[in-house]
């Protein structure tokens, strides 16, 4: 083969006999396909991987329970840990962090007895919701606590009284004459509901309480309540209206 000054360039080599040329050039069309594939194949993993960093832990399931836990927590927690409990609360874009047994799950008494607390802890953003379960008090047994007046209200046509008590803020050193405070001390609101319409045979007691300087929503111990209550094992239902928070007393008046 001849260029156009005359210059005579080397033959291109010649194919194999019976064999059809291009053979690498379809090689090269291949890779080059499988290598663009990878890259997709790359950047969608990348783009996925940014999407799931983008999307919001998912809410915590109930821890499992330990041979210290009651054997009532389970069904504790399983009530108290709804799906619509973000929303009871008032936190509806947070999401439940922690589900478990609570801080102490028995305490002994003063003849060296241990008792057994049987309860499930929630915590949902910077609120926390405690739900226990006993038979050894009533409801009026627990309007000697509190530091503030008591206010009975039916829930769901059980007997109920509310009152409240300060939490404890604790803190822990960082060392170099720093320390961080951890848990501020604030108000526990409580709601306790009888078992039984007539406020005997026990009771359920819900807790809400804020881990920062914030006030919790009273209202929401009610829904919380209305929600839970009735799927818990041994609830005796009532016919009664459904509950409402008890009116504020007016002056002179006895809660």
């Amino acid at each position: 083969m001849i260029d156009q000054q005359g210059t005579k360039l080397p033959a291109e080599p010649a194919g194999e006999p019976g064999r059809e040329p291009g053979p690498r050039a379809g090689a090269q069309v291949v890779t080059a396909l499988a290598l663009g594939g990878v890259l997709v194949a790359g950047l969608l993993l990348m783009q996925r991987r940014q999407e799931a960093a983008d999307e919001p832990a998912p809410a915590a399931a109930c821890k499992a329970a330990t041979a210290e836990d009651s054997p009532r927590y389970p069904a504790l927690c399983a009530a108290l840990n709804t799906p619509e409990l973000p929303v009871l609360v008032g936190a509806p874009l947070d999401r439940v962090s922690v589900a478990g047994p609570g801080f102490a799950s028995s305490w002994t008494g003063a003849d060296g007895t241990k008792q057994v607390v049987h309860s499930a802890e929630v915590q949902i953003g910077g609120i926390s919701v405690r739900l226990t379960d006993d038979e050894d008090m009533d409801v009026t047994d627990f309007e000697i606590l509190g530091s503030a007046p008591h206010h009975r209200a039916p829930v769901l046509g059980h007997l109920s009284t509310t009152y409240e008590m300060n939490t404890i803020g604790f803190s822990f050193s960082l060392g170099g004459g720093s320390s961080t405070s951890r848990a501020p001390s604030g108000v526990a609101h409580n709601l306790v509901i009888g078992k039984y319409p007539n406020g005997r045979g026990g009771f359920c007691e819900l807790a809400i309480w804020r881990q920062d300087a914030g006030t919790p929503d009273d209202a929401s111990l009610y829904r919380i309540a209305e929600a839970v209550l009735p799927t818990l094992p041994g609830w005796v239902a009532d016919t009664a209206a459904p509950s409402a928070p008890p009116a504020a007393p007016s002056p002179g008046q006895v809660p």
